[in-house]
This record gives structure tokens, C-alpha cells and sequence, in this order.
């Protein structure tokens, strides 16, 4: 039967004639006792109330001392506060009904309001000022998900929820870490006051993982509007291994406007490598939350012979939620100016952008105009509408404007088109495209243009019987174009194709066979001949191969003895002029002749062995393939070069030895079909040693193939941290002529990149000479970029 006890404290005072004044204190307790004359009452497994106070209190054991009105909850403590809306849980709190105080021991959590959560030790409580503190280390969460960390302990006024601290750690929502001694922070007004602040960003906050930003002062002031910090120094730099960081802006005054989402720098130098390099008296940006804002962009500063100094001030204007512009002037010493901006604008199915410039010299006016439009029709139809235009044929490549806008990818091709992708179901689609060129190469205007109205491909994947154990597709493309004024071309193909899939014999044979059909129709017509051809071409292909493995103690080896008939019994055109080399790599191709509109006629025979070493780790240590092709005649309309023209090819192959970690050999090869000599042999080496790689091309081709010789190098070194040097060269050691230099210094961090490029073009034509440039590149991310160039022409 659970056992109530009332007891009033009064009741106490008159039995044992005590002068005390304390509050009624209710028990709930299956198991009470009560010891030393009523002076002390122990409860088990119940609760306690106050109600004068609107206090409830349980947990595992209490123990009430009458003698100096003081309450001991043990174990399990939960202690709730209705009244000032306090509730506290802890494995021991004491209350103090005279002084009205709670000292909660050990590990505590506390809850206020059901707006800030504590974690502390040792806490007190002070119910008549509401204030709580601890000195021990201390963690503070409030309602937007910022956490407080107190280290050397925290006073907390609650009425005024003004928390003080000799240190405090704030880890905000967006996972920023910021510092501060001897710090008020006022959770109300969200108003922070301290000295030695320290805010250490997360690395990725500007945009490099690799950063380390961090910004720090003499003393701070911060609420909901901005956060002021005085002798402030701010860099995004990481210190790893570094004497200094790269840069630093050491400020006066440093501010953070949070209305606006801005950092702003008064009075600030620059300092690169811990020396003073520039002042700056006012400089701001938007600050990293920020993912579309209106302000300048990283200017970049340049030289060159040709134009002279220059500067580029770009400013991103935010027009509205879906459109936003870049103005990207360009200022020249000489006064001279372009006018650039790049527009763009995001509708609900589509995304546009668009480049313009303006450009207006002694002489000429010069503009240009790119867009490129992507967009949807519908979930399965999407199109891209191009359109480039400039007034002047050398005005991209003068003012380098590549560099300065993505959407400029060829400045010496304009390109307008309109291309459309439908898919009509997951085995059907079509691609159609209507086509405008530009070549601005050509001096004849009227040459100059080329139109392909339209170009189309159409693929479909045609389901047939499961028992055909293979996949069946149809393929349609052609165009027409008109191109040199008056010369127009029309061509047609269809291409129907059946791949099997794999069937393994009893031996373990891997086979499979392929069949072709291709419907081929061309139209040409010119000034001065007018042809139509219309052929239908075939083909066959069978592929054997065996798969062997040997697996050994410290290694496993694999050989693949592979073998494919081709056969095509339709005569294709006269292609032996072609530039086609055969090679391992595309021996096994059904179109090694790499033709889109015909195939290899007559039968043929290739013949390939594959062996491969790997390593317990299961990368290559040693590879050698080696194969021929073998016809029943000779076709002269083959490609000479590949040397299919014959009725037994050359014999060719590659090989990769890696010896060990620091060296690596490669050697390609084509030899004589008789092997008296060797046509074509490429051998490459590359050899690495910490911070130094090199590597070595040699390339040959003789008797069948031509007669040239070249060799190029490619080396890195890094050679002290961040310090890189970058050089490659060829040349043709038939004519002893080197083709160029080219030397790079680079010196690379996080946040800090110099480099420094010389390159020297030689030309065996006597029409031009040999060019040599110096140029620079310096970037401080996230502020600015500097180019620079000097080129000199020289004769030999």
C-alpha cells in the first residue's frame, strides 16, 4: 500500500520549538523513514513538491535535513522549476529552501525556457536572482542551432539571458568556430562583446577545401545587424608547413554587415609573405553565404606587347532571382576600352546566357555577340539554340576574350545552330541539329560560310526474340550542306545491326558474331561536276577468344589467344590516300579503316595474343600484345599506310614493363609482315623519384610508313613545397630541328599561385619566324589576378 507523508514545517517548529521559516515540502514515497527525533527524512523511489515555489523533484533516494532546511536528491535527479520555467537533470542536486538556492553535483544538463539546453558540472542555481554558473567547462545550445562553449566556466542571467565567461567558443550554425576572451554574450539581443576574438572558419567556407581561413582582433562587437572587429587580420591561407601565410589584409577595422552579407576592410595593408605590399583604405566583398550578390568580382590585371597594359574590373549585377549579369570592362594604357557583359536568365523549363562586347579603337568599332540557349520542351525533348556573331575576323583573338567567358570555346569558327533531342521512348530517339559556320580564316567572305540544314540521327533498339540471344538495332543519319558558295552535298545512311551476346563453349571459348548492313547514299554537286552514288555495303565479323589464368605465389598471370573473321563481300570506294595507321589497339575493330559510311571489303583473318603479369595488389607489372591480319588477296583501295592493303598486314603490337615503383618502360611496335624491318616503333620511359618525373617519347616510322624520327620530353619537379617546375620539348632528330621549349615556375598554395611561363616556337618555313614569349600569371584568392606578357619575334 503506498504510504503518503504530509508534513508541514511549521508543525516541526512547534513540536521541537525551533524558530525556522521554510516552505512546506510534500512527499510521495512508498518507502520513508524518518530518523534523529523527525530531524531527517529519508524517501526511496519517489518525489517531492513545493508547491509556494512551484518546484517538483524526484528521484532515486532523497534525504531532508530539517535541522538547516536543506533537501539531497541522489540518483536519476530530474528537477523541474514551473515557475521560472527551469528544469534541470543530474545524478545529485541539493536544494537549499532558506537561501532558495540548487547546487547541482556531477554531470548536469539543463533546459530554460525550451530555448537554450546547458551541459556543465557542478552547477549552481540561484532561484532568487536567476542566475546560474559552474566553473567548469561548459556547453550553451540555443534555438537556431549555435553552440556556446564556456572552457573555464559561465555566469547566466537568465532574466537578462546575458551569459559572461573568461573564455568562450561559439561554433555557429554554418559550422564557423569563433574565440573570445573575456567575452558577454547576449542570447536576447544576440549582442557579443569580447577581447582576442579568433573566428576560424571551415576550410571549404571560400570555396577551397584546402584553405584554412581564419580572421582575427583585439576586441569585437557583434549583434543581429554586424559584427565589428577592431585590429583585425583576416587570410584564407593555410599554415601547414609554412613559416607565414601566403597573404593577410591586417585591418583597423574589420566588419561584417549581416543585413547586407558583406565583409568590409578599413585601413587595411596587404601584406604577401608577412611584408607590407599594398594599403588599402577601403575594400569589401560579399561574404562566403552568399550565393548570388551584387558587388566587383577578382579583377585581373595584364600586359602584352601587342596591347599594352590592361586592367579588368568585373562587377556581378543581380538582376532578380533568375536573371543576373556580369560587367566585365576592360581598361587600357593607351586609353583604349572594351565593354563586355555576360547576361543570364533561368525561365522554369530553360537557361540562357549570353556574351556581348563592345570595342572601339583609332579606327574600327568592333563587337561580338555569343549565346547559348538550353531548355525542354517536355520531359522528353530538350534543344540548344546557338548564335555567334563578331564584326571583326581577328577581334576574339586580339583581345584574348576566350579567357574572360566560358562560352567562347573557338575563336576562329563561329558556330549558330539549333539542335533538338528527342527521345520517344527508351529504345527510340532522335537528334536533329541546322547548322551555320563560319570560318574566319578565310579572307573570301563568301567561302567563308558552310550551312547544314539539317543534320539528323535517328536510333532505335528493335526487340526481337529472346531465342536470337543478341541485340538488334537500326541507325539513320545523313545531312546536306552547301558549302563554298555554290558547291552542295547531300548524304544518306542506314545502318542495320545485329551484336550477339557471348555463348562459351565446353573448352571455355568465349564467341560471339556481329552482322552489318549499311545503306549508303551520297550527292554532290558542284560548278563543275554533279555525282550521285548509292551503294549498299555488308559485313560480318566472328570473335573467338580463350581466357587463360595462373594464378602464382607472387603473382597472377593471364594469356588470351584471340582471333575474328571479317567479311564483307560489297566493294567499297578508292580510301588508299588515307592518313590510317593500324595499331593493336584497333585491330579487332570492325571499322579500323575508320570510315562511317562503308566497310572493309573482302574476307580477313586477325590474329592476336594477349599475356598480362599483375601483381597481389592487382596492378599490371608486365603486359605484351601482338597481333597480324591475314587476307585471302590484295586490295589496293585499302589505306597503304595500314598496310591492310596487303594480303598479310604488319605485324603489331605494344608492350608496358613496370619494374619498379621509380621506373616504367612502354614500347609500341610495327614490323614487316616478314619481319625484315621494323616500320613503325614507339618507346616511352618514364622515370620518377619523389618529387622528380620525367618522362621520354621516341617515335620512329621508316620504310613503309615514311621517314621521321622525334623525341619529347615532358619533366616535373617539385622541388621545396608548393615550388614546381614544369618543362617539355621535341624534336626531329632526322633534320636535328627542335620544334620548341617550353619552361614553367610555379609556385602554388591555397590561396596564393605565381607562375612564371617561357616558351620558344621554332618553324623550319621560311614564311615565318621563330616566336619567344615571357609571361606571368600571379592570383591572391580570392581578390585578384595579374597577367602579364612580353613577346619578342626574332629571326634565326
Amino acid at each position: 500500500m503506498k504510504i503518503k507523508l504530509y508534513f508541514y514545517i511549521f508543525f516541526f517548529i512547534i513540536i521541537h520549538q525551533f524558530q525556522l521559516c521554510a516552505d512546506e515540502i510534500f512527499f510521495e514515497s512508498e518507502n520513508i523513514k524518518i530518523k534523529e527525533e523527525g530531524n531527517m527524512i529519508y524517501a526511496f523511489e519517489g518525489y517531492a513538491k513545493i508547491p509556494s515555489q512551484s518546484i517538483e523533484i524526484e528521484g532515486d533516494r532523497s534525504i531532508y535535513n530539517k535541522l538547516i532546511s536543506e533537501l539531497t536528491i541522489i540518483d536519476n535527479v530530474k528537477f523541474l522549476d514551473l515557475k521560472k520555467e527551469v528544469y534541470i537533470e543530474s545524478e545529485k542536486i541539493i536544494y537549499n529552501q532558506i537561501e532558495n538556492t540548487i547546487f547541482s553535483q556531477g554531470k548536469t544538463f539543463i533546459k530554460i525556457e525550451d530555448t537554450y539546453e546547458i551541459n556543465s558540472e557542478n552547477v549552481f542555481y540561484d532561484r532568487n536572482s536567476m542566475k546560474v554558473s559552474s566553473k567548469k567547462d561548459t556547453t550553451v545550445e540555443d534555438g537556431e542551432l549555435n553552440i556556446f562553449n564556456f572552457e573555464e566556466g559561465f555566469l547566466f542571467d537568465i532574466p537578462k539571458e546575458l551569459i559572461s565567461s573568461k573564455k568562450t567558443n561559439i561554433l555557429d550554425n554554418n559550422n564557423n568556430n569563433y574565440v573570445f576572451d573575456k567575452a558577454k554574450v547576449n542570447l536576447k539581443t544576440n549582442e557579443i562583446a569580447g577581447k582576442e576574438v579568433r573566428v576560424d572558419f571551415i576550410d571549404s567556407f571560400f570555396g577551397n577545401k584546402k584553405n584554412d581561413p581564419i580572421l582575427k582582433g583585439k576586441s569585437t562587437v557583434s549583434n543581429d545587424d554586424d559584427t565589428k572587429i577592431y585590429k583585425a587580420v583576416f587570410s584564407t591561407c593555410n599554415i601547414e608547413n609554412k613559416k607565414c601565410r601566403g597573404w593577410e589584409l591586417q585591418s583597423n577595422e574589420f566588419k561584417h554587415d549581416k543585413k547586407k552579407k558583406v565583409f568590409e576592410y578599413r585601413n587595411s595593408w596587404f601584406k604577401v609573405f608577412n611584408k607590407k605590399v599594398l594599403f588599402i583604405p577601403f575594400a569589401s566583398h560579399p561574404d562566403p553565404s552568399v550565393k548570388r550578390k551584387s558587388g566587383f568580382l577578382t579583377p585581373v590585371y595584364q600586359s602584352s606587347d601587342n596591347l599594352g597594359k590592361s586592367m579588368n574590373i568585373p562587377y556581378f549585377y543581380v538582376i532578380s532571382d533568375a536573371k543576373d549579369m556580369t560587367f566585365n570592362p576592360r581598361i587600357y594604357s593607351d586609353q583604349d576600352f572594351i565593354l563586355q557583359s555576360e547576361y543570364r536568365q533561368a525561365f522554369e523549363n530553360s537557361y540562357l546566357i549570353a556574351d556581348f562586347s563592345f570595342n572601339r579603337d583609332n579606327e574600327n568599332t568592333n563587337t561580338h555577340f555569343f549565346s547559348d540557349l538550353d531548355g525542354n520542351l517536355n520531359d522528353s525533348t530538350a534543344y540548344n539554340l546557338k548564335l555567334q556573331n563578331v564584326t571583326n575576323d581577328n577581334y576574339l583573338k586580339i583581345h584574348n576574350l576566350k579567357q574572360s567567358t566560358p562560352i567562347i570555346a573557338d575563336d576562329s569558327v563561329l558556330t549558330s545552330d539549333l539542335t533538338v533531342n528527342k527521345r520517344f521512348d527508351k529504345k527510340t530517339r532522335l537528334r536533329t541539329s541546322f547548322t551555320t559556320y563560319e570560318d574566319l580564316s578565310i579572307k573570301r567572305s563568301s567561302d567563308r560560310y558552310s550551312y547544314t540544314l539539317p543534320h539528323f540521327n535517328f536510333k532505335k533498339d528493335i526487340d526481337i526474340n529472346k531465342s536470337y540471344n543478341g541485340a538488334f538495332t537500326f541507325q539513320s543519319a545523313g545531312y546536306q550542306r552547301n558549302y563554298e558558295t555554290n558547291k552542295y552535298q547531300a548524304q544518306f545512311n542506314n545502318d542495320f545491326n545485329f551484336n550477339s551476346y557471348d555463348f562459351v563453349s565446353d573448352g571455355g571459348i568465349v564467341n560471339d558474331y556481329d552482322l552489318f548492313l549499311k545503306n549508303y547514299n551520297n550527292y554532290i554537286d558542284t560548278p563543275s561536276s554533279t555525282t550521285s552514288k548509292h551503294d549498299l555495303y555488308s559485313m560480318i565479323s566472328l570473335k573467338s577468344k580463350l581466357p587463360l589464368k595462373k594464378e602464382l605465389e607472387n603473382s597472377t598471370n593471364y594469356l588470351e589467344p584471340k582471333i575474328q573473321f571479317l567479311f564483307s563481300p560489297t566493294k567499297g570506294r578508292d580510301i588508299s590516300n588515307e592518313n590510317i595507321l593500324l595499331n593493336y589497339d584497333n585491330m579487332f575493330s570492325y571499322n579500323r579503316i575508320g570510315q562511317s559510311d562503308m566497310f572493309e571489303d573482302g574476307r580477313s583473318l586477325s590474329i592476336g595474343l594477349e599475356f598480362k603479369k599483375q601483381d597481389l595488389a592487382d596492378e599490371d607489372v608486365f603486359s605484351f600484345n601482338i597481333g597480324n591480319v591475314i587476307k585471302d588477296k590484295k586490295n589496293n583501295k585499302l589505306p597503304k599506310l595500314s598496310t591492310l592493303d596487303q594480303s598479310r598486314s604488319d605485324i603489331v603490337g605494344n608492350a608496358a614493363y613496370k619494374i619498379n615503383e621509380n621506373l616504367k618502360l612502354g614500347y609500341g611496335f610495327s614490323y614487316d609482315r616478314d619481319l625484315e624491318y621494323s616500320n613503325y616503333d614507339a618507346i616511352s620511359t618514364e622515370i620518377s623519384v619523389n618529387n622528380f618525373v620525367t618522362t621520354f617519347n621516341y617515335t620512329t616510322y621508316n620504310h613503309d610508313l615514311g621517314d621521321s624520327e622525334t623525341i619529347s620530353n615532358n619533366t616535373k619537379f617539385n622541388f621545396l613545397n608548393d615550388h614546381y617546375i614544369l618543362f617539355n620539348t621535341s624534336k626531329n632528330l632526322l633534320t636535328d630541328f627542335t620544334n620548341y621549349y617550353n619552361l614553367t615556375y610555379e609556385y602554388r598554395t591555397d590561396c596564393l599561385s605565381a607562375a612564371f611561363y617561357y616558351n620558344k616556337t621554332f618553324f623550319s618555313n621560311d614564311d615565318l619566324l621563330p616566336e619567344e614569349s615571357l609571361s606571368f600569371l600571379i592570383k591572391i584568392i580570392p581578390f585578384a589576378e595579374i597577367r602579364g606578357t612580353a613577346n619578342t619575334m626574332f629571326e634565326n
